[in-house]
């Protein structure tokens, strides 16, 4: 036990480390590991449009997935990071097991808000499409251009014999897969 004039020990600087989670488990583990002190949690994370049954829609996941990144002080806050629900693991090589701080400065960096917002591909002048609704569904051609009216592409189709141009809604194409 400390004596009143004795200083007690100083906490071990945090360093930035990666964690192991569960995945899809990503955001979770990190909001939980933001409200234990001394501890900073950053999970950047990427929205997609992605191919669904029905039709396509945009999904935020983890940038990484199955890992995140918190600083803390590994002797201070190890036991407390590496029980925290949704973490699996601290990921290390060796005996080096730290992130370089400027890597994660970087990364915020280019993140502001730390989520990436991926374009849909599938809008872009160029792209090769699929049609998943209305009568030409199952026909495959090329977008054109981005419309001005909202959220429309024009798209050069072949359709019995000869090309044609039509107006689509954006979310009525897919990316089509080579065959």
């Amino acid at each position: 036990m400390n004596s009143p004039t004795e200083t007690p020990p100083a906490p071990h600087a945090p360093e930035w480390f990666c964690l192991r989670a569960q995945t899809k488990r990503e955001h979770i583990a990190a909001a939980i590991l933001s409200k234990v002190d001394g501890v900073e949690s950053f999970c950047p994370r990427i929205s997609q449009v992605k191919k669904t049954r029905t039709g396509k829609k945009r999904f935020v996941e983890a940038l990484f997935p199955g890992y995140l990144f918190a600083k803390f002080s590994l002797r201070d806050n190890y036991r407390r990071v590496i029980h925290t629900q949704g973490v699996s693991g601290l990921v290390h090589q060796g005996e080096r097991r730290a992130v370089p701080e400027q890597i994660i400065e970087d990364l915020k960096a280019s993140l502001p808000e730390d989520v990436i917002e991926a374009p849909d591909l599938s809008i872009i002048p160029g792209a090769e499409v699929e049609l998943i609704t209305g009568s030409l569904k199952g026909l495959n051609g090329k977008v054109l251009a981005q419309l001005d009216s909202a959220n429309r592409i024009q798209v050069l189709l072949e359709f019995l014999g000869r090309e044609i141009t039509v107006a689509v809604d954006a979310d009525d194409v897919l990316l089509a897969t080579p065959e």
